[in-house]
């Protein structure tokens, strides 16, 4: 089944709706004022030349962050709470959490590449931009489909089993996606925590040999993949931001292209 990229927003994007959600509670899921705000999106400098961000993206995005009727689940269920019965109804609260937690930390713990080489990220990183190491429970990811080698942002866990070889596997529902697109990935092979937009300020962090997940469209997809950054051309900054290009190759199928910053998403760094 054919697939279209999940939109992905900038850190001053994702700070700007996280303000209005505070401010305006649930008035943030009204159409109207999600239209207003894609059309403020679409007009800022950031995303001059990109694809135009449309209202049921950005009501989609308050709606996975703020749900209204239902919560997203933020871990792999336990095999307690897979096979409950009714010794467990019994069970504590606050055992219940402690199990999660504990599974979580098992499946997922903070490595910043899907190979867990520090090698791959840049070492040359201001210490402002970077980036705080979050909470459990504010943690965020994305898995690499095996269907087309592209990474999509993960909506939510819905179970977790044992292949042949004894490796973890969780079946994810893809942020966007209906249960038809739901797949099972391999969690040491195919999960991490999300990337991160790379906001102008942030160019001089992105250097030869860089890890990035790049966007790229085509007449027949739109999709983030992993590539490695060959070359750099730093250029002059102007009022429409960051003017520098990236030569980067495709991890998948070596191509190489020359892309601007806007259509790179870094890997956390915590060093």
């Amino acid at each position: 089944m054919e697939r279209r990229s999940s939109v992905r927003f900038s850190p001053s994007e994702i700070a700007r709706m996280e303000k209005l959600s505070a401010e305006k509670k649930e008035q943030v899921l009204d159409d109207k004022f999600c239209q207003k705000l894609a059309e403020e999106f679409n007009r800022s400098a950031a995303r001059s030349g990109s694809k135009a961000l449309q209202a049921t993206q950005v009501q989609g995005w308050f709606l996975n962050k703020f749900p209204v009727s239902a919560t997203k689940p933020t871990c792999v269920p336990t095999a307690s709470q897979e096979k409950a019965s009714a010794s467990e109804v019994n069970v504590s609260d606050s055992e219940k959490k402690s199990a999660a937690s504990a599974s979580e930390e098992k499946l997922f713990p903070l490595d910043t590449s899907i190979s867990n080489n520090e090698d791959e990220v840049s070492p040359v990183f201001p210490s402002e931009t970077r980036d705080k190491i979050p909470e459990l429970e504010e943690l965020e990811f994305e898995a690499k489909s095996a269907k087309d080698s592209a990474w999509y942002d993960i909506a939510m866990f819905l179970a977790h089993r044992r292949n042949k070889a004894g490796e973890v596997e969780v079946r994810v529902r893809f942020e966007g996606f209906g249960a038809g697109e739901d797949e099972w990935v391999n969690v040491k092979k195919s999960i991490r925590q999300r990337s991160i937009p790379v906001e102008p300020s942030q160019c001089k962090s992105i250097v030869e040999g860089d890890l990035v997940l790049c966007f790229r469209e085509g007449n027949d997809e739109a999709l983030h993949f992993d590539a490695h950054v060959l070359e750099v051309q730093r250029k002059q900054h102007d009022i429409r931001g960051c003017r520098c290009v990236f030569l980067v190759k495709y991890d998948h199928d070596q191509s190489q292209e020359r892309v601007s910053l806007k259509r790179l998403c870094r890997r956390p760094k915590y060093f």
